[in-house]
C-alpha cells in the first residue's frame, strides 16, 4: 500500500536543479538566460500536480496528514497475519 500526503513532491529531479541540468542548451541560447529560465520553471510548476504524480509512483491514496497514523496502524494490523520470524543465522550441529 503507497499513502502520500497532498503536499508530497517526488521525482528523480526537483525543478530548482532540474532546470539547469535539462535545459541548459536552451538557456544559454537565449538572449536573457534568466528570464527563459524563469518562463520553464513557471511552465513546469504550472503541471505539477499530487494527483498527477501519485498516479504515476503507483500511490494508491492521498490521504490527509492528519489521518496518518490511522492509516499506517490499519496497514499493520493488515500485515500482522502473515509476518514471520525470520529462520535463525546461525544453527548448532547436532
Amino acid at each position: 500500500m503507497r499513502f502520500a500526503w497532498p503536499s508530497a513532491r517526488w521525482g528523480s529531479l526537483p525543478i530548482a536543479g532540474g532546470v539547469d541540468a535539462a535545459y541548459r542548451a536552451v538557456i544559454e541560447a537565449a538572449p536573457d538566460p534568466a528570464k527563459k529560465r524563469a518562463e520553464i520553471e513557471a511552465q513546469l510548476q504550472s503541471v505539477v500536480s499530487p494527483i498527477r504524480t501519485a498516479e504515476a509512483f503507483g500511490v494508491e491514496e492521498i490521504i490527509d496528514p492528519r489521518d496518518t497514523r490511522a492509516h499506517l496502524c490499519r496497514f499493520a494490523n493488515w500485515v500482522a497475519p502473515v509476518r514471520q520470524p525470520a529462520p535463525p543465522g546461525f544453527q548448532y550441529r547436532p
